[in-house]
């Protein structure tokens, strides 16, 4: 069967400034937006900023500038919670020269950064490590400090905000993996699956991955199972881009180092079952970014094409996994109407919040199309995001 392409999304902004292309960055994804926290472009450094991008509108709004968002917005961690956007870790501009630990928070509301107050044996200060979160619990493993490549695996108990350590990394011992930056985890009840990454000297193999037992604190390097059908692994990559659906970790491009790839793996994180997925991204990218709505919509963010281009891309570009729900594919049609894309104050047919909800569309649907300096749908405010 020939591989499906993923679609590029058409985005806009209403004030004429969309992001500017870029790596290193890291998105996240809720039902309304897609929001990106920071990134590389060599032409304009580190990209000290945050972005949100409308699901429904596809309209890009720029929600926070260097004076309040974190400094170390290169190859840093995130995940969500509530409505907070959670950063750990990573870098800025000479990379390694600055180094970060502190968890920090986005209010996806206002776009207001603060530090949190943690406890507990918190992770080193790195940069490109790899984060899952699964329930109350976000993980994150290894990383490096542009010197030493680490395999340190911690949890942030997200209630407490209390971390753990869960392995420790110092002098390797037999059967441990070995350290390294910009991988991918997927998390299962009692077990952690690092896939690919690379240190100085290696890109890693995905026929053979590092796994961690949660309850006994463990490494051991497990055999994966090749695709029944192609009888292939992927082939070895880092700075790939990977997703969690249920107990299946998606991976999308990456690099050897010397070729960069297009291609979407998925992993089946109980049996270690590879199979290659009939989806590719229009061109190859690495140093980008995925993620995943509840709905099942896939998007892909930013990265580079060829080893060494001074080029990133400003392309969003999604693709469904799996079949919507009835009202999901209502919603996208009905979002398909021009008005919905300009402000109230630019078109007298643009529909307010008010004029939805007296027409009967509902309320957990208009809210998607908040925005928070045009005041549409100002009234209600962006739903919970942790998945």
């Amino acid at each position: 069967m020939q591989d499906r392409f993923m679609d590029e999304v058409q985005t806009w902004s209403a004030e004429g400034h969309t992001p500017t292309g870029r790596s290193g960055h890291r998105i996240s994804c809720s039902e309304s937006f897609l929001y990106c926290v920071g990134g590389y472009n060599p032409s304009c450094g580190p990209l000290q900023e945050t972005w949100r991008l409308n699901l429904s509108t596809c309209e890009w709004e720029q929600i926070s500038d260097p004076s309040n968002t974190p400094k170390a917005s290169v190859s840093h961690c995130l995940t969500s919670c509530g409505r907070d956007l959670l950063m750990m870790g990573g870098t800025s501009f000479p990379f390694g020269s600055l180094l970060s630990s502190q968890v920090e928070a986005c209010d996806v509301n206002t776009g207001q950064w603060r530090s949190l107050g943690t406890s507990g044996h918190s992770p080193p200060q790195l940069y490109g490590q790899a984060v899952r979160r699964l329930g109350d619990n976000m993980y994150v493993v290894g990383g490096t400090s542009g010197y030493h490549f680490s395999m340190h695996a911690h949890a942030l108990h997200l209630p407490t905000l209390t971390w753990t350590c869960l392995a420790p990394h110092g002098i390797l011992k037999d059967g441990e993996p070995q350290g390294r930056y910009r991988a991918e985890v997927g998390v299962v009840p009692g077990r952690l699956v690092v896939v690919g990454g690379a240190d100085a000297y290696n890109v890693f193999f995905l026929d053979e991955l590092p796994v961690l037992s949660l309850d006994t604190g463990k490494w051991e390097m497990v055999k994966t199972h090749p695709d029944p059908l192609v009888n292939a692994y992927p082939s070895p990559r880092r700075c790939h881009a990977a997703v969690q659906k249920d107990t299946e970790l998606y991976v999308i491009g990456g690099t050897d180092g010397s070729e960069v790839q297009s291609d979407v793996w998925k992993l089946d994180l109980i049996y270690l079952t590879w199979t290659k997925v009939n989806l590719q991204l229009p061109k190859p990218l690495y140093f980008h970014d995925a993620a995943l709505t509840k709905s099942g919509y896939l998007y892909v963010y930013g990265g580079l094409s060829s080893i060494g281009s001074t080029d990133r891309s400003s392309t969003v570009y999604r693709a469904r996994l799996d079949t919507p729900p009835l009202l999901e594919a209502a919603w996208e049609s009905f979002t398909h109407c021009p008005a919905l894309k300009t402000t109230p104050s630019a078109s007298s047919t643009a529909p307010t919040a008010r004029d939805l909800l007296a027409a009967g569309v509902p309320r957990n649907l208009v809210i998607r199309l908040g925005n928070l300096k045009k005041g549409r749908a100002s009234n209600l405010k962006e739903e919970r995001c942790d998945y």
